[in-house]
């Protein structure tokens, strides 16, 4: 009898979604310069709520305001996303565009959280934390993007991987000091409650793609 015992089979996982994460250099002078003066600019604006449940949220001008320490997290969080980026279609060496930056500090005192969304009109986005607050718990949550299409056939199946372990629907980081979290800005998301005694400061960002203008270079 003729045996028709199948191979082993071959898995492959297709499509990745990109997350890097870098832990920047001297992180404890950054964060006390940042710290400085996000806690300056709450003392004086009321901020502005977005998904942010509880919690302070700045406006999207830190850049303007965040003076020096401001500007070497955003330059270390474009050296991450460039290297990270493609252009298939640069001509002569020269990019067809350039990246703009949205950023805003977030203080979470305990119990405040973010709810679940996302950052349209933007490549990637970033998250850096200056203070996890007393809480080592993993804090930021990121959200399968296929999740629920299986399940909305069949609620309680699972697809397997290759080393015989569940796929996740969600991926957690802890709020380490020092921490940049980078993803693509259509990855939905959102920020555990706080359980820590203090206030937990984060660094949010938006990076969007600018067309350079022919002859502006």
């Amino acid at each position: 009898m003729t045996d028709h015992t199948a191979a082993e089979p071959e898995v492959k996982y297709l499509f990745p979604t990109p997350v890097v994460t870098t832990t920047l250099a001297n992180a404890d002078i950054l964060n006390a310069d940042l710290r400085a003066v996000i806690e300056a600019r709450r003392a004086d604006n009321t901020g502005v709520m977005r998904s942010n449940i509880l919690g302070w949220h700045s406006d999207t001008e830190m850049l303007r305001w965040g003076g020096e320490p401001a500007k070497a997290l955003a330059l270390e969080c474009l050296r991450v996303c460039a290297a990270r980026t493609d252009d298939p279609k640069m001509q002569g060496g020269q990019p067809r565009f350039e990246f703009g930056m949205d950023m805003w500090a977030n203080i979470s005192p305990p119990g405040a959280s973010n709810q679940v969304h996302s950052h349209p009109g933007a490549l990637w986005s970033a998250v850096y934390y200056v203070d996890d607050g007393g809480d080592t718990d993993a804090s930021l949550v990121l959200l399968d993007p296929n999740y629920p299409l299986n399940r909305m056939y069949a609620p309680d199946l699972r697809f397997v991987g290759k080393d015989g372990e569940t796929f996740p629907t969600q991926q957690m980081f802890e709020p380490t000091p020092g921490r940049l979290v980078v993803f693509p800005s259509w990855l939905s998301h959102s920020v555990r409650p706080s359980k820590g005694s203090r206030d937990r400061i984060s660094i949010a960002m938006n990076i969007m793609t600018i067309p350079v203008r022919p002859g502006a270079r």
